[in-house]
């Protein structure tokens, strides 16, 4: 117990329950209050390592999932986390392994076969993507839904309309500036990142049009890049699919004129 007659069960239900409530910080200080108490003590470095990848300190939360796992093999959710939070460390082969571990334990894991859908996107394997994630809709109806898909022509469409849609001021000054789609960012790409993320929808490649001179040395022309299956997978219908094109082209373009996310929207750019 702690000092206010708290079990070590209630207080990760309270933490658990606050980490629901999108207080992350709050969730994570109970968390390390337990680990600290006893190191043992699996369900609480779960708990923290769920803390950290909500507050977005994902490389804090490895030493937590690798703790857990030597703590406890057989915990699967610590398992499923770390393939998780191996995805978004773009680390792909090895979240793909320990994957693969997790299904072999259990083959009618919801969140185990929507990790396998985002693995096999990245492989350029569509048609397996697309089984997984029926099977985690089936699995888990409420927490995974199906997403809208648009063929390669539907989606350059409703690129071209969202240029359409562009201030007249951005238009004016785009000049070649290329748009790109591709289904999912490179790792040649993510590479490129300083804080690279495999469920990014849209990226600026190049020197931001008030930073250019005529001394430039010469570079491969600027480039925005929309990733069609990222922009897919947070959409629940086609109409939102098409507002959610329009935004991201939007801040791109934003971003090659020199603009941050917070001045495209004091400028009302939305």
């Amino acid at each position: 117990m702690d000092e206010d007659g708290r079990s070590r069960d209630e207080r990760l239900d309270e933490a658990w329950k606050a980490l629901e409530e999108g207080l992350a910080e709050d969730c994570l200080s109970i968390a390390l209050a337990l680990v600290t108490e006893d190191d043992s003590d699996a369900d609480a470095h779960l708990l923290a390592a769920s803390a950290l990848m909500e507050a977005d300190r994902l490389p804090a939360a490895e030493p937590h999932l690798r703790k857990a796992i030597d703590i406890d093999p057989s915990y699967l959710d610590a398992r499923a986390t770390l393939a998780e939070l191996l995805y978004e460390l773009c680390r792909f082969d090895e979240s793909r392994a320990e994957l693969g571990m997790l299904l072999e334990e259990d083959p009618e894991d919801p969140h185990a076969h929507h990790l396998a859908s985002l693995l096999a996107e990245r492989s350029g394997e569509f048609a397996l993507s697309e089984e997984e994630e029926r099977m985690a809709h089936r699995l888990a109806p409420e927490t995974y839904s199906l997403r809208p898909r648009f063929t390669r022509g539907e989606f350059d469409r409703a690129v071209e309309s969202a240029m359409g849609e562009l201030p007249d001021e951005f238009r004016e000054r785009m000049g070649n500036l290329a748009v790109v789609v591709e289904d999912v960012p490179s790792e040649a790409i993510l590479v490129t990142l300083a804080e690279p993320s495999p469920g990014i929808l849209g990226l600026f490649v190049g020197t931001p049009l008030p930073e250019k001179s005529l001394g430039d040395i010469p570079s491969p022309p600027d480039a925005i890049y929309l990733f069609k299956r990222n922009l897919e997978r947070i959409c629940e219908s086609r109409d939102e699919l098409v507002d959610e094109i329009r935004i991201t082209l939007l801040h791109e373009v934003g971003h090659f004129l020199g603009l941050d996310e917070q001045e495209i929207a004091d400028a009302g750019y939305e």
